[in-house]
């Protein structure tokens, strides 16, 4: 258990500061709920592969967690029709994934990734929550409070800025268009 807290820990002190889309309070404190209700497992992998990633004491597991991340991911995904993937944490998910991957300058895959991130944030209208004549079908639910609200920002504001890189680094097209983006920049 200490270990898991201690992976958290590197997490939000080293990596989370360039990547801030994640609300840690909460993360952490559905880590203690049941089950069935804590993050899912592919997110919590690509977190701790991340965190592994720049710490010489769990330097050997990164590569395990990425692989356990998209694993689960995809897991996910096949699930039912796939309506199951369409939540904040698998698209956060997906942004971490195409992270660690342009960390390993793994391009190609980097870039599908980048799309998946991107297409789940469009699918739960993330780039249109400050947009007024919202007219087409919502899948999230309204945010609870203000902090829910700037943690889908953030996400989508993540998916933007990876979509941006991908299409940089590797001169292929970008999937967002800046005038369709009806989202606030965070704070």
């Amino acid at each position: 258990m200490l270990t898991l807290v201690y992976r958290h820990q590197i997490y939000f002190e080293k990596v989370h500061p360039s990547i801030p889309m994640i609300h840690r309070p909460r993360y952490l404190a559905a880590m203690n709920l049941a089950p069935h209700m804590r993050p899912p497992v592919c997110l919590r992998y690509i977190i701790w592969c991340l965190a592994a990633s720049i710490t010489d004491k769990y330097e050997a597991l990164h590569e395990h967690f990425y692989y356990r991340a998209r694993k689960y991911a995809q897991m996910d995904e096949m699930k039912g029709h796939g309506e199951s993937i369409i939540t904040m944490a698998h698209c956060q998910t997906w942004i971490l994934i195409t992270t660690y991957e342009f960390k390993l300058m793994h391009f190609p895959r980097a870039w599908l990734s980048t799309g998946r991130a991107v297409r789940l944030a469009q699918m739960m209208g993330l780039h249109r929550l400050d947009g007024s004549g919202l007219d087409v079908k919502q899948c999230l639910p309204p945010p609870k409070d203000w902090t829910e609200r700037e943690e889908r920002r953030r996400t989508f504001w993540m998916a933007f800025c990876t979509d941006r890189y991908a299409s940089i680094g590797t001169g292929w097209p970008m999937t967002v268009e800046e005038k369709n983006a009806c989202t606030e920049m965070w704070v």
